[in-house]
């Protein structure tokens, strides 16, 4: 809607075919990890990003989508979320911005539009009756067409009528030879006026098909947008678009699952202008409803960004469950933000890359990995309860990167709040982890961690009390049927997450999945020699890789 020469993904109808095939021989944890794989840059996402809805503009196309389906969309979206989103879609555009809220309001979202958006549009008109969008910086016909379309949208939405110089000025320039999106725009801007649609503008035959195989990304886009406006144009006259429905048909079927949203919506709209029969639309269905939230809305992971903190992590559990970690797609990512440039300079973000560089090669030892271990500025020489956290993350790293580390100095604090259990728990397995569990500092002792250990709801998160379990069993707790049963409590009821089962919860009220929560309560399992079952393997049982020795 935005206009044709907005940057979008191709409609590859090879690629589509072979992903899914490949995704079929995977185990179910890889399948789970290449469900977190970002688009943007092939690192993985934290898998909390799937519990935010899709930003403004996809949401938009989505609900749209849903809609035309018939599927209910209605929405119980917090006001503070609506609020975030309303400011996100009026950043991008005052205008267009607010034409992605429509099916937000429509769904029940009041607070989505109001009227003050009348008069904040009605700012917007020139005296020539156009419309004017500040983002699109360019004031052209095919802006102020478009710009006029989505106002009129909006004044549409909210109930007030479009003035009557708008459409003056739109009827001016019907008779001038303009493309498929710039005849578009002002088809649908006179239909929302109650104006007719011209003879001149509808003197345009369907865009071709028949060289399609042919046709660059790019081009495949570019003749969907066509499409979509040469039927956007037979709409608002009240004529039945005229189109290719087998070579659209198949490119939907084909693309149903990988497509952007917007492209999904171009072409569920132009098969249902040209009479499609429901079943094309199935896999359109199933997509949309699998991303749905509990709140009515849509996320979607084409938005998602990764990172390396988080791809380390999975490379971490893929050991654990005994997966292959070499990952070139992982190598590449890194690569390319080297090449670019795009990388930060600190010293924490430089060991987290060469940690992860490491073990998804399987390569040698990184110099500047030893380097930084080596440098008291980045891994602390003395741990205390306040930077025992910090001091286990960096080490954990360092090990990753292959790197030996020397013993720190711990001084020892009271154990009696779970704040600070908890920083003993971390100094212990932070120790363990790094190869050194002999130096695990005696006055943090299984019996002084026994009693929290079997009381799971004395701390926040599930993290924090299998760091605490975990200590207890190195230093030889026992694991009988009263932990067990805590445990149950504490871990296992918080297994799972929509399309990602075997990832546990934040906890302390966080529904979420996340990867450190479940490398922490994955290790813990390895420890306990697979006792609890919480690791997926392909027969149900627990599976150790190389690294997956207990220390």
């Amino acid at each position: 809607m935005t206009g044709a020469g907005m940057a979008v993904c191709a409609v590859l109808l090879s690629s589509c075919a072979s992903t899914a095939g490949q995704s079929e021989t995977r185990a179910p944890a890889d399948r789970q990890f290449d469900l977190l794989v970002s688009r943007h840059n092939g690192y993985h996402y934290p898998p909390f990003l799937r519990n935010q809805p899709a930003p403004p503009e996809a949401q938009s196309y989505a609900l749209r989508t849903l809609s035309e389906l018939g599927r209910g969309i209605r929405t119980s979206m917090s006001a503070a979320r609506v609020a975030s989103m309303r400011g996100e879609a009026l950043a991008a555009s005052p205008l267009w911005g607010r034409t992605w809220l429509i099916p937000l309001r429509r769904a029940g979202a009041a607070e989505a539009l109001g009227a003050s958006d009348v008069a904040a549009v009605e700012k917007l008109r020139t005296e020539g009756g156009w419309y004017v969008d500040p983002a699109l910086g360019d004031d052209g016909d095919a802006a102020r067409l478009g710009a006029t379309w989505a106002a009129l949208d909006v004044l549409k939405a909210l109930g007030r009528p479009g003035p009557s110089v708008t459409a003056d000025w739109l009827s001016s320039l019907a008779g001038e030879p303009r493309p498929l999106d710039e005849r578009a725009a002002l088809a649908c801007a006179l239909r929302l006026l109650g104006r007719p649609v011209p003879a001149t503008l509808m003197d345009v035959d369907a865009p071709r098909t028949h060289d399609w195989a042919t046709l660059t990304p790019n081009g495949r886009a570019d003749r969907l947008y066509d499409t979509y406006s040469y039927v956007l144009i037979q709409e608002a006259a009240g004529e039945r678009p005229d189109i290719d429905r087998r070579t659209w048909e198949e490119v939907l079927r084909e693309g149903a699952a990988t497509l952007s949203y917007e492209h999904v919506y171009f072409l569920v709209h132009t098969l249902k202008a040209a009479g499609s029969p429901e079943s094309v639309f199935a896999p359109v269905v199933k997509r949309f409803e699998s991303e749905r939230l509990d709140d009515g809305t849509v996320r979607d992971p084409d938005t998602y960004v990764g990172n390396p903190d988080a791809s380390l992590f999975v490379e971490r559990l893929r050991a654990l469950a005994g997966r292959p970690v070499e990952d070139p797609r992982l190598v590449a990512a890194l690569d390319r933000d080297e090449k670019t440039g795009a990388v930060g300079q600190e010293a924490a973000e430089r060991l987290s890359r060469a940690a992860l560089r490491r073990v998804a090669t399987d390569g040698d030892v990184d110099g500047q990995a030893a380097h930084l271990c080596s440098d008291p500025a980045v891994l602390a020489t003395t741990v205390t309860e306040q930077n025992a956290t910090q001091w286990q993350r960096t080490a954990l790293n360092c090990a990753d990167a292959g790197t030996e580390i020397g013993a720190p100095r711990v001084r020892p604090w009271a154990l009696d709040t779970p704040e600070a259990v908890v920083a003993a728990a971390t100094v212990a397995v932070g120790m363990a982890d790094a190869g050194q569990p002999g130096r695990i500092p005696a006055w943090i002792t299984s019996e002084a961690l026994e009693q929290w250990a079997r009381h799971p709801a004395r701390f926040v998160s599930v993290y924090d009390y299998a760091l605490v379990v975990r200590a207890y069993s190195l230093l030889g707790g026992a694991l009988d049927a009263s932990l067990r049963e805590a445990l149950r409590h504490g871990v296992a009821a918080y297994r799972g997450c929509p399309g990602l089962p075997d990832l546990y919860q934040v906890g302390g009220g966080d529904t979420a999945c996340d990867l450190k929560t479940t490398w922490g309560v994955w290790t813990l399992d390895r420890q306990l020699r697979g006792l609890m079952g919480w690791m997926p393997s392909r027969d149900g049982r627990s599976t150790y890789g190389k690294r997956a020795e207990v220390r």
